[in-house]
């Protein structure tokens, strides 16, 4: 009888350490899963987000408003920053529109007369960051550009005589040429951004005059964030 109590506390023991390692090797098994799974998720999210660069690439909208000569125009642009390669990420195609508010001097005989003129111009070009003169942190970034444009030249309105009997001999017309200017892109938060540009234009059948200046500063809001560049 003796023996048998020995025996049956001798498995009940053996039971209980068996029962101890089981649960202890269960926690051990969890707390793994448990830290397998964070590194899935994790993993998953990393892949998530690369997708979405790849798959989104960085677009952004702006609207500048400055001087032009003997006058001011307003710029609203479209970016598209059209890769995710490095050395390109701060590259981007530009569409535009610019519309400039002018007063042209122009003489007869000793008279001086101011002649409004309005230009409606729709643009597009490729701008490149340059690297040299680009804040390393992506901070500060600027770019080299140039492209065509095309609009049209409002000369008085399209009346071709002032109140005063004087003939203006400049026709309104559809104009066309191309563009090169500079870029500046002051990140301020993740998606807001301060801009200026200034640029050249060279309108090839202008009768006001072939080339234009216009130099703007104000805003850019990019549908990505800017430290995804």
């Amino acid at each position: 009888m003796k023996n048998t109590i020995l025996w049956g506390l001798l498995i009940l023991s053996s039971l209980n350490l068996f029962a101890q390692k089981a649960e202890d090797q269960t926690l051990v098994l969890l707390e793994t899963l448990k830290e397998e799974n964070e590194k899935l998720l994790a993993g998953l999210n990393d892949l998530k987000e690369s997708i979405l660069e790849v798959g989104l690439k960085k677009q952004v909208f702006s609207i500048l408003g400055g001087y032009s000569e003997n006058g001011f125009s307003v710029l609203g642009s479209y970016s598209y920053y059209n890769s995710n390669v490095e050395k390109r990420k701060n590259n981007f195609l530009e569409l535009s529109f610019l519309a400039s508010f002018l007063k042209e001097k122009e003489k007869e005989k000793e008279s001086d007369y101011n002649i409004p003129v309005d230009q409606y111009t729709l643009n597009a070009g490729y701008f490149v960051k340059l690297p040299t003169l680009s804040a390393s942190n992506k901070q500060f970034v600027i770019a080299l550009g140039a492209g065509g444009t095309i609009g049209y030249e409002d000369i008085n309105k399209g009346e071709l005589q002032f109140s005063n009997g004087a003939m203006i001999t400049d026709e309104s017309k559809v104009i066309y040429g191309g563009f090169g200017g500079v870029d500046t892109d002051i990140h301020i938060s993740e998606r807001l951004s301060l801009a200026t540009k200034i640029n050249i234009y060279y309108h090839a059948n202008s009768d006001i005059g072939k080339t234009k200046f216009f130099a703007g500063l104000g805003l850019k809001y990019s549908i990505l964030k800017n430290k995804a560049q």
